[in-house]
């Protein structure tokens, strides 16, 4: 479970960087954009953060529901645009595109992992506080 932390805090970490390289170029005239980065970023940064510490069960659903996130966005302003980007659709082979969603990609079967078995290990935990049953 420790790697599977690690994986997704670094897939976190990575994202972050990746929209920070990328923030210039989001914050010109229509900023809507830029502040979704900015947003995404403190938001993985947060989720990076509580995942060193966190032992909900849910501490992996928010990294993946993020990288998530990030991808359906990514799609879709490569396919039908948004309202304030339409500049990169059809733009399929932008390199920082291309590592982001290897890195979302990452990001979301780790943090998948870690949160089914974090599922798991309640359910067994759970099993074991009940008092076992008599007379079968």
């Amino acid at each position: 479970m420790a790697a599977l932390r690690v994986v997704t805090i670094l897939g976190l970490l990575a994202m972050t960087l990746i929209h920070l390289l990328d923030l210039p170029g989001t914050m010109g005239p229509d900023p809507v954009q830029g502040t979704l980065y900015l947003l995404l970023m403190a938001a993985s940064l947060g989720a990076a953060t509580r995942l060193v510490h966190a032992t909900s069960l849910w501490r992996f659903a928010v990294p993946a529901a993020l990288a998530a996130s990030a991808v359906t966005a990514y799609v879709l302003t490569r396919t039908v645009g948004l309202p304030f980007d339409h500049g990169d659709v059809g733009n399929w082979n932008d390199p920082l595109g291309i590592a982001a969603l290897f890195v979302e990609g990452v990001t979301i079967a780790a943090a998948s992992y870690g949160f089914a078995l974090a599922r798991i290990a309640r359910a067994r935990q759970s099993d074991m506080s009940r008092p076992p049953r008599v007379g079968g």
